[in-house]
């Protein structure tokens, strides 16, 4: 997905990233998993060891290659938790507002509760390999995936898979986790904003033929303490009402637990003929 880096100028301590085109989709906007990311970890900086529990991302703007700049706001420190908000604005101008609550470990749940999904799909080995997103979206290719209810090329995506269904399952995967361990907790996090941010608006998309759709938020939480990032069950559904659409998703361990699940809200324009 490429690397997350932020800046932090030596003198005031303000930060700040750049956007590039790798990470940019559909016509040059920034991909918003990897800015919802981005805010997520200038949070981190403020939190010590409390883990990540819950992002709440709203995209205001799009995101463009070049700089962005980031703020960090302390909403409440307690003795187990607590808040940040972040605002990421380029050229003076907000494109994503996110607020985030750390908790201490000893909050988070050792095992997540049990998703009966698991149970009704394939194995990763038994699942055709995903190959046509990283051919189509470069940034996209940092996880490996393989197909449950997922299809298997870009001329597949518009036309037979948009049957009206609701319901997208994928296995995925990050290509390569070289994170140290130390990080491998927050990475995991990171990691997941990301995920979710691929495909939330996909299973939307399936229901509705003849539009395309655009994220206006992203609220992801978690129910376990962190992990290093691996093997996931990303399973989610989609409904479009009017010109609005709700997804909501699961990302499911190997094991059948449910470690995060996440919810996007989705604008909904009418394809041009």
């Amino acid at each position: 997905m490429g690397d997350l880096w932020l800046r932090a100028d030596t003198e005031t301590g303000a930060l700040s990233a750049e956007l590039t085109e790798f990470h940019c989709v559909n016509g040059g906007r920034g991909f918003g998993g990897w800015t919802a990311a981005l805010a997520a970890l200038a949070a981190a900086r403020s939190a010590g060891d409390r883990q990540l529990h819950t992002c709440q991302v709203m995209f205001t703007r799009p995101a463009l290659p070049g700089e962005l700049t980031l703020s960090v706001t302390e909403l409440v420190a307690g003795r187990t938790a607590a808040a940040y908000q972040v605002t990421m604005s380029q050229d003076e101008r907000p494109v994503l507002a996110a607020q985030c609550w750390f908790t201490d470990a000893s909050l988070l749940a050792a095992v997540g509760p049990v998703s009966r999904r698991i149970a009704e799909v394939p194995p990763p080995g038994a699942c055709p390999r995903v190959t046509w997103i990283e051919q189509e979206f470069p940034c996209l290719g940092g996880f490996t995936e393989r197909a449950v209810e997922f299809p298997l090329s870009a001329e597949e995506f518009d036309t037979t898979f948009r049957d009206g269904g609701d319901r997208l399952t994928v296995w995925m995967a990050p290509a390569q986790t070289t994170e140290p361990a130390a990080d491998a907790g927050l990475a995991e996090r990171l990691t997941d904003l990301m995920m979710f941010d691929c495909h939330l608006m996909d299973a939307a998309l399936r229901g509705g033929p003849g539009v395309t759709m655009v994220s206006l938020d992203l609220t992801a939480t978690w129910h376990t303490t962190a992990r290093r990032p691996s093997l996931t069950l990303f399973d989610a559904r989609g409904r479009t009402d009017g010109l609005l659409a709700a997804t909501y998703a699961s990302l499911i361990a190997p094991d059948g637990t449910v470690r995060a699940t996440g919810t996007s809200q989705c604008r909904v324009y009418p394809r041009q003929t």
